[in-house]
This record gives C-alpha cells, structure tokens and sequence, in this order.
C-alpha cells in the first residue's frame, strides 16, 4: 500500500468529497467510495466504518481541509470559553502536527495560532483557562498544550509584542516535536528510564531541530529552541552541554521543567504543587542553571 495513507476514524466525517479506500480480507487495497458519493450518517454516527485510506495525491487538499476545520472547531471552542472544548480543540491542532498519520505541515500551525491569541486579546478568561487545566498526562500532545499556555501567560505578563507572542507559542507548541521520533512506551512510561532508555529520549532535541529545519517558514529561533531546550546555562545540559543558550530555549526549558514537575505523575514522585516546583527549580537557579530574572517573572506572573 505505498500510494495510500491511513487517516483517523475520528475524522472519518471530513473525507466525505474524497476517494476512499479499504483493504480488504485478501490484503488488498480496494476503492470504497469515489469522491462524488457520501457516507452513510448512521455508519457515522454507530462507528461502524472499517479502517480506511486516502491516496497519496489527495494528501494536500485532505491536509488543507481538516487545519481549516479544527481551527473552526478551535475559534468556536474559544467563543464558547469552555475549559473541556478549548483542551480538546488544542490537542487535536497539536497531535496532528506532531504524530497525525497525515502529517499535517507545520507552515499550517502559524494560522491556528493567529486564531489562538485573536481569541484571546478578545476574551481573557481564556489564558486563565488554559493555564487553569491540572493536566498530568504524560504524552507529548498534552505536555505541549500545557507548555504553550504556561509561556502564553508569561509572555502577557511581560507586555510582549503580539509578533514576539507568537514566536515565542511557536517555539513552546514546537518544543518537544522531536519525541514524536521517539519510541512511544520511552516517551510516555511512567518509570524511571534506563540509562539506554535515557540515552535515546535525550536524541529527542536534535531529531526536532531537524525536522523543523524542512519548514523555512518558520523562524530560526523555533529550531534552536527544538535544539537547546535542554541546555543549561552551567553547561551541563545536553545535547551538546554549550553554555550560551537562546532566550527562547532558555524560557521553554524552564517552563518545561517546571510543567513536567507540576502536571506529571511518576511512579517514582507524584506531581507537585506550584510552590514546591518551583522550590526545586530554584534549586536549579542559584546553581546557575537556570536564568534569574526569567525565574522571577515566571513566578511573578504565576502568583498574578
């Protein structure tokens, strides 16, 4: 099945004006619909459908058409200002764009977030809900979502310009894109790594900053901090444990560390309150791990 991608069952519903394909129990891939026909509402409705796949030429309109429906899917969520319909609409944005079947490019992710801050210059109960979400999972998707909104309400405290807010979202949505490279059961285990096992997840930087290097739409700065938000400022970071590290790495990965101690839970610790995170990182900070005064900010705008 080289020319044929699978698409998600969940998305079924978007395909209706597309060829669809199925194989069947021969192995072999057979047409189940042409474009003009469509599908049966109650087969919908009743999950009832089998697994089925596009055709590589289609992949661009298929592609263009769901960014164009979860970013509807998204502007209403916001409108709606519900804490459950926001949460879901982002992780769809942002899993599509890291581990979706379809691939969905990353040039298109400029337009959700043009969506995401109009929203919010126009309602402001929706940082605060955002931030609001004690979300403990581990997956990248809503480790991403949490990331984002933590440095959304970093970059409002600090009156950013609204070019340099999307920069920054970019670079925090896009942060951990490279442990969709990983083995999933590393990415997502609970337990303590293995030192092979930690080995691999550490490659998670570069095999981000090189896939975001394919996009020249994006600013530099987005891979760099794929690359660097890991590093630390006492060199003793990785991956390649330098000392002069990009502001935007060295915002995302505090802000990550300080997500990943408040929001996941681990066999070997539970997660923490803000307070005691935040004690920990400091930690870090008079180590000279850490940047000082983004450290600050950081906890100014949390207690805000």
């Amino acid at each position: 099945m080289p020319d044929l991608i699978p698409i998600k069952k969940s998305h079924i519903k978007y395909y209706n004006n597309f060829p669809l394909y199925y194989i069947s129990k021969n192995g072999e891939a057979l047409l189940y619909k042409n474009a003009d026909k469509k599908l049966d509402k109650d087969l919908l409705e009743r999950n009832q459908y089998p697994q089925f796949f596009i055709h590589k030429e289609d992949k661009v309109s298929v592609v263009e058409k769901l960014q164009r429906v979860l970013n509807i899917k998204l502007a209403r969520a916001i409108s709606s200002k519900g804490l459950y319909a926001i949460k879901k609409s982002l992780c769809n944005i942002v899993e599509e764009a890291l581990s979706g079947p379809l691939g969905v490019t990353l040039e298109s992710l400029p337009e959700t977030i043009e969506i995401l801050f109009y929203g919010v210059k126009k309602n402001s109960d929706l940082l605060d809900a955002l931030t609001a979400i004690n979300n403990k999972s581990s997956k990248v998707v809503e480790h991403s979502v949490n990331v984002l909104a933590l440095t959304a309400q970093y970059c409002f405290f600090k009156r950013y310009s609204e070019e340099q807010i999307k920069t920054f979202c970019l670079c925090a949505l896009l942060h951990d894109f490279g442990s969709s490279k990983i083995d999933k059961k590393i990415i997502e285990t609970k337990e303590k790594l293995t030192d092979k096992e930690y080995s691999i997840y550490k490659t998670h930087t570069i095999k981000g900053f090189r896939e975001i290097e394919l996009y020249p739409t994006f600013d530099k700065s987005i891979g760099i901090t794929a690359l660097e938000h890991h590093e630390r400022l006492d060199g003793s970071g990785y991956p390649h444990g330098i000392k002069q590290i990009s502001f935007e790495a060295q915002l995302v990965g505090l802000i990550d560390s300080y997500e990943a101690l408040k929001y996941q839970d681990k066999t070997f610790r539970k997660a923490l309150k803000p307070y005691d995170a935040l004690q920990i990182i400091k930690t870090d900070v008079v180590a000279e791990k850490y940047n000082k005064a983004i450290f600050v900010d950081l906890c100014s705008c949390l207690i805000k």
